[in-house]
């Protein structure tokens, strides 16, 4: 991929050499328009949308966010509270605890999912005929408190 612009360091940025810059597609940046993540661009005599050249850390940041398991709307939040001017330490603790669970939650998710695989890998087809729905459900159960999976099973 390549990271250079040909414009000069500090200059706007076309959409297009922005998305190259910092590895996002077009509805990409788009999408983070619409949703607030990035700040509505002034337009060149042309027309065109120009992007600051700090346009290109702040995709970068979403990106990684992204990757980790933010949502776009915690994403959208962390970057409104650093515009301000702070981020609350008791916010972000409140914010990183939910991503611990998030995550422990998804972990386990695919250690169900990693002991289905291995065991019809090694030859235990016969777990995919499963009426019960064992798999699904200890999938479903996977990560949760035992009170919310008693109450999807009721359903």
């Amino acid at each position: 991929m390549d990271v250079t612009s040909s414009s000069p360091p500090g200059a706007a940025l076309s959409s297009g050499e922005l998305c190259r810059i910092a590895g996002v597609t077009r509805g990409t940046l788009r999408v983070y328009e619409r949703e607030g993540l990035l700040g509505l661009p002034p337009r060149g005599a042309n027309g065109y949308r120009r992007f600051p050249s700090d346009a290109v850390q702040r995709l970068q940041a979403i990106r990684q966010l992204k990757a980790v398991g933010f949502s776009l709307r915690e994403i959208g939040w962390l970057l409104a509270e650093r515009d301000d001017g702070g981020l609350s330490p008791a916010q972000m603790r409140q914010l990183a605890r939910e991503q611990v669970t998030a995550i422990d939650q998804r972990i386990a998710q695919l250690q169900v999912v990693r002991e289905m695989a291995a065991a019809v890998a090694a030859g235990h087809t016969e777990l995919m005929d499963d009426p019960e729905c064992g798999f699904l459900l200890r999938f479903l159960a996977a990560g949760q408190p035992v009170q919310a999976v008693a109450a999807e099973v009721e359903i």
